[in-house]
C-alpha cells in the first residue's frame, strides 16, 4: 500500500508544485508530465532477478534513473541552463544521487516499521539501476542536442 500511494502521491505533487518553484510558463510541462507518468509506470514493470535475488532493477531504473533524468532535463529547459558536457553530467549525477539516497532512506524507514517484508538487501542494486537510467537520459539528450547542433 505504501508503495501505491509513494507511486500515486509524489508524481502528482511535483506536476502540481515544481513548476510553481521553477516559474515556468508551461513550455516543456509535457516533459515533466512524461517524467511523472514513466515514474508511475515504473512500479508496474516486472523485474528480473539478478544473482537470485528479486532486486527490482527495471523499477528503479526506469522510476529511478529515467524519471531523474527527465526530471533534471525539465528543470535544465526551464531555467535555460547551458553549461560544459561534464558540469551537466555531475549535476544529473548529484540529482540522481541525491533522490536514489532518499529513496533508499525511505526503504530503511519501511524495513524498520516492519512494511517492507523483502527487506533492503538490495540497495546497492537500485544504485546502480539509478544511475544506469540516468546515464541513459543523458546520453540520449546528448545525441539529439548534437544532432540538431549539426543541423543548425
Amino acid at each position: 500500500m505504501q508503495f501505491l500511494l509513494a507511486s500515486t502521491v509524489a508524481p502528482i505533487l511535483i506536476f502540481l508544485f515544481l513548476p510553481k518553484m521553477l516559474g515556468d510558463t508551461k513550455s516543456y510541462r509535457w516533459l515533466l508530465l512524461l517524467a511523472c507518468t514513466v515514474f508511475m509506470i515504473s512500479w508496474l514493470l516486472p523485474s528480473p532477478r539478478i544473482d537470485g535475488m528479486q532486486t527490482e532493477f527495471v523499477t528503479h531504473f526506469v522510476g529511478g534513473g529515467i524519471f531523474t533524468g527527465l526530471l533534471w532535463l525539465y528543470i535544465k529547459l526551464v531555467k535555460k541552463w547551458k553549461s560544459s558536457w561534464w558540469l551537466e553530467a555531475a549535476s544529473l549525477f548529484a540529482l540522481v544521487s541525491s533522490l536514489g539516497a532518499l529513496n533508499e532512506l525511505f526503504e530503511f524507514v519501511l524495513y524498520r516499521l516492519d512494511l517492507m517484508p523483502n527487506g533492503i538487501f538490495d540497495t546497492s542494486w537500485d544504485l546502480v539501476a539509478n544511475t544506469s537510467g540516468a546515464v541513459l537520459v543523458f546520453l540520449a539528450y546528448k545525441l539529439v542536442n548534437n544532432g540538431r547542433s549539426r543541423r543548425d
